[in-house]
């Protein structure tokens, strides 16, 4: 709005969209669920409000993709998780506590579990980011019930393991993740991608090895022939 010159944004009428919270979009999806006489569970319909990330049409669109494809049957949560190829909370946070450990082949297991559930890889590091970004901030105020929009048992985890990280570490954790998001889009070796990341995780030092090998490269590189 503020390219707009003002001589045409005075005779404009203003209107800003804002994303729908995940209760309204629940609310919806049970009320019509119930319409078409779907029995869904709460947890299950507030995953897809979730995921939509805003967007009732995508709400609708993923809610009959799911009805679709266990047609006849209840729509539980994990069948949710699998239409969508998503992964339970259960799992970063297993994940988490092998990278704690240090536990590579921990690591790596968990990523081998997820490639045989056929779970999509793209959605495993944007979720295990997110998850480690709500680690953040419930390290940062323990009141973050009503803004991470968790039910009280994954809130509960969430303050055991904000106790076993520290702060540096999470933010380490974030980074490499967040990296990895933008690398692992259009490259076909998403798996290594991944198991590179979580190596970087387990093994801190390994990272900080490879950065000053790349950085001395670059040094010699760029040092004039004499």
């Amino acid at each position: 709005p503020h390219k707009i010159p003002i001589t045409i944004h005075s005779r404009c009428q203003r209107y800003d969209f804002h994303r729908i919270t995940i209760d309204t979009i629940a609310a919806r999806l049970q009320e019509l669920a119930m319409r078409e006489k779907v029995q869904a569970e709460e947890k299950a319909l507030r995953y897809i409000a979730k995921v939509a990330d805003g967007s009732m049409r995508d709400a609708l669109s993923l809610l009959d993709q799911c009805i679709a494809f266990y047609l006849g049957e209840n729509l539980t949560y994990d069948k949710v998780l699998q239409v969508l190829g998503a992964v339970d909370n259960e799992i970063f946070s297993q994940l988490l506590r092998h990278v704690l450990q240090h536990d590579v082949t921990g690591a790596i297991g968990v990523l081998e579990e997820m490639v045989v559930q056929g779970r999509d890889l793209n959605q495993f590091v944007i979720e295990f980011t997110w998850y480690m970004r709500n680690l953040m901030l419930v390290k940062s105020d323990t009141n973050m019930e009503d803004v991470l929009e968790v039910s009280s048992e994954h809130m509960a985890l969430l303050k055991e393991e904000a106790a076993m990280v520290g702060d540096e570490t999470l933010m380490r954790y974030v980074r490499i993740f967040s990296e990895l998001s933008n690398q692992i889009r259009q490259s076909s070796q998403k798996r290594v991608l991944i198991e590179i990341a979580l190596i970087k995780l387990c093994r801190p030092q390994m990272e900080q090895d490879y950065e000053a090998i790349v950085d001395l490269s670059l040094i010699h590189i760029s040092e004039p022939t004499r």
